[in-house]
């Protein structure tokens, strides 16, 4: 956005319109991981599904559970909206600041360290914008904080996982299961995530509903036409001179 603005250039994004689907999305993707669908299908597919076992494919509750948010911008909201309202789930979150207490009060969240939120969620989901000061947020050293019973879903963007950490992290069972939609280096996956069967794996669709996607493509072509004719984006990032 520097760059751009010293070279006089209008920069502007698609905020808004794809806050509910990508909470939607982000909260499918803990119940998958929790439930261990992806798992449990791949295992049906392979044909190795010859009885039923009390204990078969067993995961993690949902209700009831402790919902833990490390970012509590709009989609965090709206995902923690959905476990407290919908799933009766005690959220706790972590943010850069806090919330005002009536947001608090609409998404039944109350506001803890990033250590307490490691060390006490069930479910952590990673809602934080990328930076340098984000790199691997979740590293080996806040996967061990995590209970091993827990579950952690990335929805923000890679780079805010180690990745590398992560896998190992699955394979030792030092968590139960991860759910990511994002990657470092994507489309690329390390490797390593591909071999474990304790994570469910999807290309950065977090958005993609056609309705969503539609209205993304709809706010772009607006910010266009609205420079070209007002001079000013809609929705800018950057101010530059007329």
């Amino acid at each position: 956005v520097p760059a751009m603005t010293a070279r006089g250039i209008q920069a502007s994004n698609t905020p808004d319109v794809l806050t509910e689907t990508t909470a939607d999305f982000g909260f499918a993707l803990l119940m998958a991981t929790a439930r261990r669908i992806t798992e449990s299908e791949h295992f049906l597919r392979r044909g190795e599904w010859k009885q039923w076992r009390y204990d078969m494919f067993a995961g993690t509750e949902v209700h009831g559970s402790t919902l833990g948010i490390l970012g509590m911008g709009r989609i965090g909201q709206g995902i923690a909206r959905r476990g407290a309202h919908g799933f009766g789930m005690k959220v706790i979150y972590h943010n850069r600041s806090r919330l005002s207490p009536e947001a608090e009060n609409e998404c039944k969240a109350t506001y803890v360290s990033k250590e307490e939120l490691l060390k006490t969620a069930d479910h952590v989901v990673l809602v934080v914008p990328y930076s340098p000061a984000s790199h691997h947020t979740i590293g080996a050293a806040e996967l061990a904080h995590m209970k091993p019973t827990a579950t952690l879903i990335n929805i923000a963007r890679g780079g805010i996982v180690d990745d590398a950490a992560l896998a190992v992290a699955l394979r030792e069972r030092r968590i139960a299961a991860a759910g990511l939609d994002v990657f470092e280096g994507e489309p690329k996956v390390h490797p390593d995530l591909l071999t474990v069967p304790n994570v469910v794996l999807t290309p950065h669709i977090a958005s993609a509903s056609v309705a969503t996607r539609m209205a993304m493509a709809t706010l772009a072509a607006d910010n266009l036409i609205s420079y070209l004719t007002q001079g000013k984006s809609i929705t800018p990032l950057n101010t530059v001179g007329a």
